[in-house]
């Protein structure tokens, strides 16, 4: 299918108006533009990957306003999103050479290219075009981040960068809620602590100040799990959309459960190999988050006993999943962007952080440590040698020592807002 050039001066109304609504490039700019501006300046595609309505066409409209108040000719921006569908990115740049007169193969351009993952072949065009046309910058964007990187990897090496926006932090969510910039904790901290629940439920731009459940519900439904789910079969093939489906809301219900293939096979009535396939898409539309059992004394990772979150937390809420305990684990998995746990016999720790040194962490909703949490970490650390633990939980940050080992209590809206 061919685009139009009405479609086009939709797309691309700086062309007319040599500026860009605020309604696009809204004027609070989150943290990560500061990576995007210094990636942006070097010659190699930015992508930017991220769940669906995170903001990252909100970050594309900003960086164009930005190129516009440098001095950039308007007609040497090019915006499109691969909702429309086309064949190939040559019949975009033909159609905007006969409205704006740019010639897109000598002259400096600036393209960007909205959910590219829904170009067939995507990273091989976009690789030609790289290779062939020096004159021309790239940012792309996508929902499906496995499939990005995967794509970037096998075809685009020391081609591109590749950024994920996140839902927003809850320093990005404070600031928005009561329209302010919020720098230091201590001076604001009961107004965070009173917007921390609103936080957990709808940490989507759109949505930061909406009030009814039911609305906040719908929209989370319908314009995120919803559209990922609608998006997978475009992509992949032999994709089953009920099991999807029933998939998330058996995960999202029982949000840090066990994954036990074996069982669900059974009770889904599918071969295991299909159910694999079936997590994977999951996992790839940014839907669910897989913990692996982490196992110190032989440095690996069991394939058994894996967990299964919702990739953030607020997805589940929307099942009505009201276990604040697991609440919290989903949210400190994903602002740590932790992978890994650790189960043995009866002993469980709920994360395991490895840098250079094993981090073992706790986390609880209640305001008091809980005995089998503190006692399960002073275990690990003895038993593996490690020196340093956190516990996350609602009361006050302060450390507890013993016999060379620093327990670090953290408080988990602090640690959420950092």
């Amino acid at each position: 299918m061919r685009t139009n050039m009405e479609e086009l001066l939709i797309f691309n109304e700086w062309w007319q108006t040599q500026g860009i609504s605020k309604q696009k490039a809204l004027p609070y700019e989150r943290k990560i533009m500061e990576k995007i501006m210094e990636r942006f300046r070097h010659r190699q595609i930015l992508i930017l990957t991220g769940l669906r309505r995170v903001g990252k066409t909100t970050l594309m409209y900003q960086l164009i306003k930005k190129l516009l108040d440098r001095g950039i000719n308007a007609k040497n921006i090019i915006y499109f999103n691969f909702d429309k569908r086309i064949e190939e990115p040559i019949e975009i740049f033909k159609e905007c050479e006969k409205i704006t007169k740019v010639d897109w193969k000598k002259e400096k351009i600036f393209v960007f290219f909205d959910e590219i993952q829904k170009l067939k072949n995507w990273h091989e065009k976009i690789k030609l075009l790289y290779d062939s046309l020096p004159n021309i910058k790239f940012c792309l964007s996508g929902s499906a981040g496995l499939m990005l990187e995967k794509g970037a990897i096998d075809n685009l090496a020391g081609r591109h960068f590749k950024l994920e926006v996140s839902p927003l932090s809850l320093k990005e969510f404070a600031e928005l809620y009561y329209g302010k910039t919020i720098e230091n904790f201590e001076l604001f901290q009961d107004k965070i602590e009173a917007v921390f629940d609103d936080y957990l439920e709808r940490p989507f731009p759109e949505i930061v100040k909406w009030e009814n459940k039911e609305e906040v519900n719908e929209y989370i439904t319908s314009m995120i799990i919803e559209k990922v789910v609608s998006d997978i079969p475009m992509i992949f093939k032999k994709v089953n959309i009920s099991l999807l489906r029933a998939l998330l809301e058996l995960f999202y219900k029982n949000n840090g459960m066990i994954l036990n293939i074996d069982e669900l096979s059974k009770n889904f009535h599918v071969h295991k190999l299909t159910l694999k396939e079936h997590l994977f898409f999951l996992e790839f539309g940014k839907l669910i988050r897989i913990v692996k059992n982490y196992r110190p004394s032989i440095m690996a990772e069991s394939r058994k006993m894996q967990k299964i979150y919702a990739y953030h937390p607020s997805l589940a809420k929307v099942y009505f999943f009201e276990d604040k305990g697991k609440l919290y684990e989903n949210l400190i998995m994903h602002i740590l962007n932790l992978d890994k746990y650790f189960r043995e016999k009866d002993k469980e720790i709920d994360f395991i952080k490895k840098n250079k040194e094993i981090l073992p962490i706790e986390v609880t909703s209640r305001e008091e440590i809980e005995k089998k949490k503190l006692k399960n970490l002073g275990w690990f650390m003895k038993k593996y040698n490690v020196k340093k633990g956190w516990i996350i939980y609602q009361g006050k940050e302060k450390i507890v020592e013993e016999k060379n080992k620093k327990i670090i209590l953290k408080n988990i809206v602090k640690i959420s807002f950092e």
